[in-house]
């Protein structure tokens, strides 16, 4: 049987004629807690619809969402040995990538091709890195946090043996790198026994594009594909711009969430504040964003979170939010992987006043959700202080933290 297509003609506010398969069901969450389980479309002015099996539909926009999680999809195990850094953040399986040289005043620029079937090409300025087999040279990780400023960093394997060479990447195309070592133009093939396992560009030999405005959004594919950007529409397709400027098409039916990120929310982990500590037995613990320090990611009661941070007692975050935001919300708890001893109080505080102070919470105890008032403050801080057993196994976590807008 073919999948039922439903069509929908939008309101002028909504935009205009868009399609979706029911088929694909949509798990919709917005940023004031409403939710929709359905067929959904996302119109090219970003207006949103979900067509419930059951109950009412829910008509809103783009700027207005939290989540896109498509339900029953699962990741897809596929051997991508070939990965690629966009200076704007994403990290991409890959699997080709060729390109052109520099002519006629054009620059050089790259061709990549993904797991999913998305195709789109880019300036070579634009790569962070490339990693070329499974296997990453050993200094890999750390040379992308610390590229050199002016060089590029070229990996390659010769008769078995790995090397790293300081060179200037002219261009990648006709299956190999081409380069500069010294005063002296080489080429390298990208694939075989023989060949480049990785490169690392310069930190001023590129750069990084500027960043598309809200509602920006994070779509993960089952193929492991994030494409970060702005959304431009959702059909039968999902459409999103990158902030390189290349506009990428994928299989509505691949995608497995949609983060997105509005004017009207702002993730509390992606703030810096002004951080107080009193030491445990004299030590001071740091504080982590999006994980734990016993981990990656949140985990309260056996629930994952992607956002927020894990405070060790007693430390106080402080926030100028100048006004900003309506309302703080949470989910509180302590970190799985904390002592089985811990005990230790929540606090938040707006402009110098105690809004909130939580019941001691305990390691095993469900996430607690916290809504607080904040009436434009100006001063917001997040507090975890000691409990009766003065433990420093308590990881407390404010999970999915974040500020609102009305």
């Amino acid at each position: 049987m073919l999948p039922r297509v439903v069509v929908w003609v939008m309101s002028s506010a909504l935009g205009a004629l868009v399609m979706a398969q029911s088929a694909k069901t949509f798990r919709v969450s917005t940023i004031d807690g409403r939710m929709a389980v359905g067929a959904l479309a996302i119109g090219i002015d970003g207006g949103v619809r979900v067509l419930p099996d059951h109950g009412d539909e829910l008509v809103t926009t783009i700027a207005d969402l939290l989540l896109i999680e498509a339900l029953d999809a699962l990741p897809a195990v596929l051997a991508a040995p070939l990965y690629v850094w966009l200076r704007s953040g994403s990290r991409l399986p890959i699997t080709s990538i060729n390109g052109t040289a520099a002519t006629d005043g054009k620059p050089a620029s790259v061709d990549v091709s993904t797991p999913s079937g998305v195709t789109f090409s880019v300036p070579l300025s634009m790569l962070a890195a490339l990693r070329c087999r499974e296997v990453e040279p050993k200094t890999f990780a750390n040379d992308r946090e610390s590229p050199e400023l002016n060089l590029d960093f070229l990996f390659v394997v010769k008769d078995g043996k790995p090397q790293r060479f300081s060179v200037t990447v002219d261009s990648i195309h006709d299956g190999k790198v081409h380069f500069a070592l010294g005063a002296e133009a080489y080429d390298f093939p990208l694939l075989g026994d023989d060949s480049a396992a990785a490169i690392v560009f310069g930190k001023n030999t590129g750069f990084a594009p500027d960043r598309k405005g809200k509602p920006r959004v994070s779509v993960a594919l089952r193929t492991g594909e994030q494409f970060d950007g702005r959304l431009l529409s959702l059909g039968e397709t999902v459409q999103v711009k990158l902030d390189e400027g290349a506009e990428v098409k994928a299989p509505t039916a691949q995608i497995l969430r949609i983060d997105v990120l509005s004017d009207k929310l702002t993730w509390l982990s992606s703030l810096a504040g002004k951080t107080e500590q009193t030491p445990a037995f004299d030590r001071v613990w740091p504080w982590t964003i999006d994980r734990s320090l016993m981990g990656k990611g949140l985990v309260i009661a056996g629930k994952v979170f992607a956002h927020g941070l894990v405070l060790v007692p007693r430390t106080r975050i402080t926030y100028e939010l100048d006004g900003r935001y309506d309302s703080f919300e949470a989910m509180l708890g302590i970190d799985d992987r904390g002592g089985p001893q811990a005990h230790a109080i929540f606090r938040v505080m707006v402009d110098g006043k105690t809004a909130f102070e939580s019941e001691p919470m305990t390691l095993g105890m469900p996430a607690k959700p916290i809504r607080v008032e904040l009436a434009k403050c100006r001063v917001f801080a997040i507090e975890a202080d000691f409990g009766k057993n003065f433990d420093i196994g308590d990881l407390c976590t404010f999970a999915d933290a974040r500020l609102l807008q009305k």
